[in-house]
C-alpha cells in the first residue's frame, strides 16, 4: 500500500473592512509564516547590531572629542605659559632698552662734554687779572702780574713754540677740532711741543715787570674774537 503525499497544510487569513461588505481571504502555508518569522529575526538582528555598532562609533568619537578638550586644555595652559614669558620677555626688554637709552644718553652727555672742554672757551689766566682788551689786530689783551698764571683755555695739545723777539714766546694749542689757542707772554714757556693739556693747565708764570698778555683764537684758520666764546667763569 503506498504511502499518500502529505499536503502542507494551509491557513486563511481573511480581511473584513468595518462595514463587513467586501470580505477578502487570503490562504497562505505555514512556510509563509516561517519565513515572515525568519525575515523579521533577521532584521530585528540587524537592528541590534546596528545600534550596537551605532554605539560604538559614539563612544569612539565621544573618547576622540574627550581627548581634544584634553589637547585644547593642554594647549590653553601653553599658550597662557607662552604669553607670561613674552610678557615677562617684554618687560625685560624695556628694562634693557631703558638702561641702554640711558647709558646712550649718559654717553652722549659725557661726549658731549668731552666735546665743549675742547673748545678753547675758558680764561686764559689764573688768579687776579683785569677785564680783557677789546679784540684788535686779531688778538686781545689781559694786564697780569705777580703770581698769576697763563693756563690753557681748552684741552688740546701743545703743536708749536716759536721766540720772537717782540713778545717773547708764543705758544700755540690744537684743539683737534679746527680751533686753535695761541698765547704770547715774555717768560720762558712750562710747557713743550707735543705736551696734552687741560684746560688750566699753566703755559706761562707771569711777572709784574711785564703787565701785558696777548691771547688769540683761531677757527677754521682765521682769527676770531675770543670775547664772543669766552666764559669769565672758567
Amino acid at each position: 500500500m503506498k504511502n499518500k503525499k502529505k499536503r502542507p497544510r494551509k491557513y486563511t487569513i481573511l480581511f473584513v473592512p468595518d462595514d463587513a461588505s467586501g470580505v477578502r481571504q487570503l490562504k497562505v502555508s505555514l512556510d509563509f509564516f516561517i519565513i515572515l518569522f525568519i525575515v523579521a529575526l533577521f532584521t530585528i538582528i540587524g537592528t541590534v547590531a546596528y545600534i550596537i555598532h551605532s554605539a560604538g562609533q559614539i563612544e569612539d568619537e565621544r573618547m576622540q572629542i574627550m581627548a581634544l578638550n584634553a589637547q585644547l586644555e593642554e594647549v590653553t595652559k601653553v599658550n597662557l605659559m607662552l604669553d607670561a614669558d613674552n610678557e615677562r620677555l617684554q618687560n625685560e626688554l624695556l628694562t634693557a632698552n631703558t638702561a641702554l637709552d640711558t647709558k646712550t644718553y649718559i654717553e652722549q652727555q659725557t661726549d658731549t662734554a668731552a666735546s665743549l672742554s675742547y673748545i678753547p672757551s675758558g680764561l686764559p689766566i689764573s688768579g687776579s687779572i683785569s677785564a680783557p682788551s677789546e679784540f684788535k689786530d686779531g688778538a686781545i689783551t689781559f694786564t697780569v702780574g705777580d703770581g698769576a698764571w697763563i693756563v690753557a683755555s681748552g684741552d688740546g695739545t701743545v703743536s708749536k713754540i716759536v721766540s720772537d723777539p717782540q713778545q717773547g714766546y708764543i705758544v700755540e694749542v690744537d684743539h683737534g677740532n679746527e680751533y686753535l689757542s695761541i698765547y704770547r707772554y715774555v717768560t720762558v714757556p712750562l710747557v713743550k711741543e707735543g705736551t696734552k693739556v687741560l684746560r688750566g693747565t699753566y703755559i706761562f708764570g707771569c711777572v709784574g715787570e711785564v703787565p701785558q698778555f696777548s691771547y688769540s683764537v683761531n677757527y677754521q684758520g682765521k682769527p676770531i674774537d675770543p670775547n664772543t666764546i669766552m666764559k669769565i667763569d672758567g
